[in-house]
């Protein structure tokens, strides 16, 4: 099994870009490498970033952004990729930083979001979510598979549509806590960025808003997994309810994905 840092593959304009492979299940099998990919945006890609990302046999980019965001910031066309885009906000009341400038502004957005908030929009994201809905259908078709799941900067939308993925691969939530939380390594560079823009607008308690809003906490994830259990007794009674992944369905899935 790799170490977890060991998963990062290094792009010069995309962050926090890792292969999903190599986490041992329950049952001591491992995730293949090269089937799921976790990410940022990828649309500011450079063209060494699109030649390496070529190599990768990726078929499927999974966007969970909404249609503004990803008009901003579009994704790059590769051939034979499928194009997969659903909103994963689901009936959330606010925007997402990326998407706010709309609407309250990106600055307020960490001014008035608290981290209470983000719990409950961790707690609320796994249920009739019709992008993860979709997402869970896609990865049951091998010839999906590479897929690359992003959103904006790969923590939250994606950090929930990696944990499902994993959740039906058998791997640990203590293995999907760590996978979840390494995101705090890898956007360190462009958090540090964005605090050096913002800290002259921010007082200290604004700016620690804003830290547990651009953190991966692991607050934020168990919302969602103890919501998943309060809901459904069990994990494997929430997939087979939300996503009809029975467990002969979750078996099929692992018997290709898993070595």
């Amino acid at each position: 099994m790799r170490q977890f840092d060991m998963q990062v593959i290094p792009f010069e304009a995309v962050y926090n870009f890792r292969d999903m492979g190599g986490y041992k299940t329950k049952d001591g099998r491992f995730v293949k490498d090269g089937l799921f990919y976790r990410s940022a945006a990828l649309g500011k890609m450079t063209t060494a970033d699109k030649e390496q990302f070529e190599t990768l046999g990726i078929k499927t980019i999974f966007d969970y952004r909404d249609d503004h965001e990803a008009q901003s910031n579009p994704n790059p066309i590769f051939l034979n990729t499928k194009y997969i885009q659903i909103p994963a906000k689901g009936n959330h009341a606010f925007e997402m930083p990326t998407n706010a400038e709309k609407t309250m502004g990106r600055q307020n957005f960490y001014k008035v979001i608290n981290p209470d908030m983000f719990r409950d929009f961790y707690a609320q994201m796994p249920f009739n979510n019709a992008s993860f809905k979709a997402l869970m259908a896609t990865i049951q078709q091998p010839e999906n598979l590479g897929l690359v799941h992003h959103c904006a900067v790969g923590k939250d939308r994606t950090g929930i549509g990696g944990a499902l993925i994993l959740l039906a691969l058998d791997v640990p939530e203590e293995t999907i806590m760590q996978d979840y939380l390494d995101t705090n390594i890898h956007l360190r560079p462009m958090v540090e960025r964005m605090t050096q823009a913002i800290q002259h607008d921010f007082n200290d308690k604004e700016l620690q808003q804003f830290h547990a809003l651009m953190s991966a906490r692991e607050d934020y994830l168990q919302a969602a997994f103890n919501e998943m259990d309060v809901r459904y007794g069990s994990k494997a009674t929430f997939l087979e309810q939300e996503f009809a992944l029975t467990k002969e369905k979750r078996e099929q899935l692992q018997a290709y994905c898993l070595s």
